[in-house]
């Protein structure tokens, strides 16, 4: 039986969750911007603009800045959403998510993800009804001297040009599946989220082959994204990448670098092992909703 009480707190759970209008969103950049997913208010109000970001809060709070959280494409995939932000905790935390989960489902998303999250995160997204997507394993490697140099045959280890960029999207967009792919403003926004920064290129007669970027906070390094063109993997090419950014990355004083992959990608694991990496025991996972397809019968 259903009480009236309980009645009230369902109907109080949809209708004090609201979406910010677009001309409101500004307010909320002083919480967004400590999130590191935008490397200024104005790649925050782009995102906002093109990618279908929205705030999502709670209009019953009586703080200054709501408890919300920011959702939007996830990368240029108009059809996964994802929770980019959240500035909320315990029952308000879950009433935001999964409200947000339910806007974004009911409007046509095929699959609401979270970003990688903790195991104990895990469980407490799981008892809300999201199921694991992805497992992302940490590694880790101690950076106590500089590796040697690089040399490949026939292919040069260059810095990045911005008129290179057509050419590393595409690069990316070959040797990634559909879900891991980098738009150009994630990867803009990850080559410039360190205090210092490495975006190297591979190019064999003038064309992109291969890519890696990089960056350090101290003595804390990271090599963040690797990405080889399909006909030149397996030929030692991401190796060469990954070494000459280690280079870098001693150079600017790092002490360790860390790097993460997927659980399955087992030629990227098998590679950062072979560099030295070891894993850390520790792991993310990215959490998910779908959406539930309306059951259709047959003869």
């Amino acid at each position: 039986m259903v009480t009236i009480q309980d009645l009230a707190d369902l109907f109080r759970e949809d209708n004090d969750i609201v979406v910010a209008p677009p001309a409101e969103c500004r307010r909320f950049w002083p919480e967004v911007k400590a999130s590191a997913h935008f490397r200024s208010r104005r790649d925050y109000l782009d995102f906002m603009q093109h990618n279908n970001g929205r705030i999502v809060y709670l209009q019953c709070s009586r703080e200054t800045t709501p408890p919300f959280v920011l959702v939007g494409n996830w990368r240029s995939r108009s059809d996964i959403a994802a929770l980019w932000y959240v500035k909320a905790e315990r029952e308000e935390k879950r009433r935001l998510v999964t409200g947000a989960a339910k806007i974004c489902l009911e409007e046509g998303s095929k699959r609401f993800i979270t970003r990688p999250v903790t195991p104990m995160e895990a469980e407490e997204y799981a008892s809300w009804g999201f199921c694991p997507h992805s497992r992302i394993i940490l590694l880790e490697k101690q950076l106590n001297r500089q590796p040697p140099p690089v040399e490949m045959e026939g292919i040069r280890l260059l810095h990045f040009r911005t008129r290179d960029l057509a050419e590393v999207i595409r690069v990316d967009r070959l040797a990634f599946d559909d879900f891991w792919r980098l738009d150009r403003r994630t990867l803009e926004t990850v080559a410039g989220s360190c205090l210092h920064n490495v975006f190297l290129l591979a190019k064999e007669e003038g064309r992109v082959r291969g890519y890696a970027v990089g960056g350090s906070n101290g003595r804390i390094g990271y090599l963040q994204r690797l990405g080889v063109h399909p006909l030149y993997q397996g030929l030692g090419l991401g190796e060469a990448l990954a070494r000459q950014l280690l280079r870098f990355l001693y150079i600017m004083g790092a002490t360790v670098v860390s790097v993460n992959t997927q659980e399955d990608n087992l030629p990227a694991l098998s590679l950062y092992r072979k560099l030295g990496f070891r894993d850390t025991g520790e792991y993310r996972v990215i959490m998910q909703k779908t959406r539930r397809e309306p059951h259709r019968g047959g003869k």
